[in-house]
């Protein structure tokens, strides 16, 4: 039992990236009035704004634009990162960061869809990179359910091996 909970765990830890990696690729919706006909995905959203940024827009509008850019962009650099350390080094700072980023992302994308076209049903790339974002959501709950459930004492979120901490001295 405990040893497919960790499978889970580990195939949840593995899927992430990949699934948010395929969901930049994916449609996130469609344009409003004349570009109805028109699925914008995570590269034609990026192309879109840095066409917008060659016109004749104020200031403002110009790093709005860029910052768009930048943050569509950083879901696909992030679900990169995710996949590379979920293989090599799970434990590494930038993989929580990376799920905190991508997981930030998937709330982000839905609560402007939501704003947009109320509740309906969204396109195929958010709800990929929704998927991406229970999945990284799950990892450490499922950690903790299933070391309650075990009977283990549950780790620090620090905990680093006995060897590895600094000697201590004695008082007095």
């Amino acid at each position: 039992m405990i040893a497919m909970k960790a499978a889970a765990r580990e195939g949840a830890r593995l899927v992430a990236g990949p699934l948010a990696l395929a969901a930049f690729f994916l449609p996130w919706g469609a344009g409003p009035g004349p570009l109805a006909a028109t699925d914008f995905s995570g590269p034609s959203l990026v192309a879109f704004a840095g066409r917008l940024q060659i016109l004749d827009l104020p200031p403002g509008w110009h790093a709005a634009l860029l910052t768009v850019r930048i943050a569509v962009l950083g879901v696909a650099i992030t679900a990169t990162w995710r996949t590379l350390l979920a293989l090599i080094a799970p434990r590494h700072r930038l993989y929580g960061v990376s799920g905190g980023y991508l997981a930030g992302a998937a709330v982000a994308l839905l609560a402007v869809r939501l704003a947009i076209s109320g509740p309906a049903t969204p396109p195929a790339g958010v709800l990929l990179l929704a998927a991406a974002a229970v999945l990284i959501a799950a990892g450490p709950i499922a950690h903790r359910v299933g070391c309650i459930a075990a009977g283990l004492r549950l780790p620090r979120w620090n905990a680093r091996p006995r060897a590895a901490r600094a000697p201590s001295l004695p008082s007095g």
